[in-house]
């Protein structure tokens, strides 16, 4: 296990009092965008008040023109227009924003998702002919089908007109000039390149919108579907998903997704200000169940049906499973832990296991856990029919991308991220891939390191107030990119600490400090407090103050982040 090395601010207090001064803000805040680098008015207006109006315009992505004019060309004949849509949740949520904005002004349109068992990752014929023979004329891709050359050559030929919308990195390839892509990372004018697949979907929904002179707070009123699948992607919160969070975060409380009502209800949040948390934690994973276990279509059903027994039994598919999912990920990685553990050699530099007992809708999650328990990079593969589907997950410093690009002639198929990728490959090629992954880390030179909390102050647990909630709101949503904000405070007891969790896993307790008692979780911390000898004890906590709902009323939390034995160690705060 990784130790956590904790990273003070280097603000002084002059600085903080000068800015306090000149910017009219509470101290806490003032320190906190310091310690994000928002250090101007321009830059705090941006940070703190992200609105619509500074989304950029959809027209710089090169050939949106050509995009817009095919849309709006099939409207006009009447014809079909198909959204073809990846399985997870922001492939699943973008092809579902798409159908609402569009029905929305008259086009014919429909969508479809494909079976992760079945079809797997990319545009398919299988799919193509499906959507032929149902009078389809133009396929929009979303969250997927950058590699899908052949598949877009066999559809114009059955005079299906295709556009490829992804944000996938992609290797280049002869034949790649003849597809029709918007994609910000492949774009030489659009400047952020980190939107998620639904934000993809967005812009080129926007370009439509203002070809058709349709105010674009008619597309604002689906941005929560957008928001979803933004966070669910885990791109950094910054520029246009900061807008897309923001927008959609307070779209969401009056949803016209009858699905996300019924959700909400079920999940006892819609009686509170949703946050990124209750997005990642609560309603993703819910909404991935289905693309992991169950049948991803169902997931799209969700966001676009209007019947309501229809909708009460998506949700509870969802529930059933997102309960075997838990099972399937809970066994896998009793599984892999416990094979670690019984190894001699604890220096190991990365993870790479298969096997024909694993589900692969669910190896991506344990691949996650297993990456940030032991801070290596994990490829985990579910061996199939004489084929390998793998997920791999990395750290910091190592781009698992670009090693599979860099072996991409061995693989069937690959896509993903900088730090979470999947490929399919021949069985008999794993072997050969497994030296040339080895050979890619050990060339990087990357060792296990520490991980970082970085703290943005010294604040007493007892001195929280409504002034710095209000603040840590300001300064939401958090994320990549913007993680959230972290104070410490010494010498604090626990008191009825009791653990609970998958094998215990994280603790419940209450802080005792100057008299009173405040309410504490720790995730994933459990195994570093004596469950006996803690009484005894006074520590050093890293965390942050969150309002929760226990049972029915708003409650501050204190989320712990990590903690030490105290020890007066130097406090760099105080200078």
């Amino acid at each position: 296990m990784i130790g956590m090395r904790w990273e003070y601010s280097e603000l002084t207090n002059d600085l903080v009092k000068k800015r306090m001064g000149e910017w009219g803000f509470s101290e806490s805040l003032t320190r906190l965008l310091l310690n994000r680098g928002v250090d101007t008015k321009e830059k705090i207006e941006e940070f703190i008040e992200p609105h619509v109006q500074k989304f950029r315009d959809p027209f710089e992505f090169e050939r949106m023109d050509e995009v817009v004019e095919k849309i709006c060309s099939l409207r006009d004949r009447g014809e079909k227009l198909y959204i073809y849509g990846d399985y997870d949740v922001d492939g699943i949520t973008a092809a579902a924003f798409l159908v609402h904005v569009f029905k929305e002004i008259g086009i014919d349109v429909d969508y479809y998702i494909p079976n992760r068992m079945e079809e797997g990752y990319g545009l398919d014929e299988k799919a193509i002919n499906y959507i032929h023979k149902r009078g389809g004329k133009l396929i929009i891709t979303v969250d997927t089908g950058v590699n899908s050359v052949e598949e877009v050559e066999y559809a114009k030929n059955l005079g299906i007109d295709v556009v490829i919308t992804d944000h996938h990195k992609i290797v280049k390839e002869e034949g790649d000039e003849k597809l029709l892509i918007i994609n910000p990372k492949l774009s030489d004018r659009y400047t952020f390149k980190y939107l998620a697949g639904a934000g993809v979907a967005l812009k080129v929904a926007q370009a439509v919108y203002m070809e058709l002179d349709i105010p674009l707070e008619k597309l604002y009123e689906y941005i929560d579907i957008v928001m979803i699948g933004t966070v669910a992607d885990v791109v950094p919160m910054t520029d246009e998903n900061r807008i897309i969070i923001k927008k959609g975060l307070e779209v969401i409380k009056n949803t016209r997704v009858k699905g996300l009502t019924y959700l909400l209800k079920y999940l006892k949040l819609q009686n509170k200000d949703i946050n990124t948390t209750d997005v990642s934690f609560f309603i993703s994973p819910l909404l991935n169940s289905l693309g992991r276990i169950g049948v991803s279509k169902v997931g799209a059903d969700f966001f676009i049906g209007e019947d309501d027994f229809e909708i009460y039994n998506i949700i509870e598919e969802m529930k059933k499973s997102n309960k075997k999912r838990r099972e399937l990920e809970r066994s896998i990685f009793s599984e892999i832990d416990g094979e670690i553990q019984r190894r001699k050699d604890k220096e190991f530099k990365y993870l790479f296991l298969r096997s024909d007992r694993w589900h692969p809708g669910v190896i991506g999650v344990v691949s996650s856990r297993l990456a940030m328990k032991y801070n290596v990079p994990v490829v985990l593969i579910a061996l199939r029919d004489g084929v390998g589907k793998a997920s791999c997950r990395s750290i910091e410093g190592i781009n698992i991308f670009n090693i599979l690009k860099d072996m991409g002639d061995k693989l069937l198929r690959f896509g993903g991220h900088d730090l979470a990728s999947g490929f399919i490959a021949k069985i008999d090629m794993l072997d050969e891939i497994e030296e040339k992954l080895k050979h890619s880390i050990n060339k990087t030179g990357r060792k296990k390191e520490e991980k970082v909390l970085r703290i943005d102050g010294k604040f007493s647990i007892e001195d929280i107030d409504e002034v710095l909630l209000r603040d840590l709101d300001n300064i939401s949503p958090y994320g990549l990119g913007n993680e959230h904000p972290l104070f410490i405070d010494e010498a604090l007891s626990f008191e009825n600490l009791k653990k609970f969790g998958v094998e215990n896993r994280h603790f419940k307790t209450f802080i005792r400090k100057g008299g009173k008692r405040y309410s504490a979780v720790a995730f994933d911390l459990a195994h570093k407090i004596d469950e006996f000898g803690y009484a005894l004890q006074k520590f050093d906590v890293v965390y942050h103050p969150e309002k929760v709902y226990y049972r029915g009323e708003e409650i501050l939390q204190i989320r712990i982040k990590d903690f030490k034995v105290k020890d007066d160690f130097y406090n760099i705060f105080t200078k």
